[in-house]
């Protein structure tokens, strides 16, 4: 577990600010290849059916999706561009955000679309758009609260009232 902590998730931070941008959105934390395979990795050293669901896998390993650390890769990308020294790198970032209401495979709109669902999305959206730094630690707080909103639905439910792998997991 701690080899895979240590290599496997650093590796798939690689060039994740860019790459993962489409698997940002709220419902896709195990649309991404990657996260398959680590989710996969995770079952078999637990010695877990596959059936079993991912969350409950990771957070039984104490991780969160790869979603919430590619997602504050890219806002922390978003603001060394905004406060880069090279005019061309905000050149570049004010070009994709113009081109954000055109196309929907920029790196832009993709985050916008990801922001969506978080509570202080029309901030951190506003800055975005107006390529400003995004406040880190506010946004990071938004987005843990967004990934912990996912057992809400299994919080008041008595594991025998709802035959539910997930309910049971929280409860208990």
């Amino acid at each position: 577990m701690r080899l895979l902590k240590t290599y496997a998730i650093p590796a798939g931070m690689y060039a994740s600010q860019v790459l993962a941008t489409p698997s940002l959105r709220q419902g896709k934390e195990t649309d991404n290849p990657f996260q398959k395979w680590l989710v996969t990795v995770l079952k078999r050293i637990l010695m877990v059916k596959d059936r079993t669901p991912s969350w409950c896998v990771m957070r039984e390993c104490g991780l969160e999706p790869l979603q919430f650390k590619w997602f504050r890769a890219a806002v922390q990308l978003h603001n060394a561009l905004t406060k880069s020294k090279s005019s061309t790198a905000r050149k570049i970032l004010q070009a994709d955000m113009q081109l954000s209401p055109l196309c929907n495979d920029c790196w832009s709109p993709h985050i916008l679309s990801a922001m969506n669902d978080l509570t202080q999305s029309y901030l951190s959206k506003e800055r975005l758009l107006k390529c400003e730094p995004i406040d880190l630690g506010r946004f990071v707080v938004d987005l843990r609260e967004r990934h912990f909103n996912y057992w809400t639905p299994y919080s008041d439910i008595h594991p025998r009232e709802r035959n539910s792998k997930r309910s049971t997991y929280h409860q208990w």
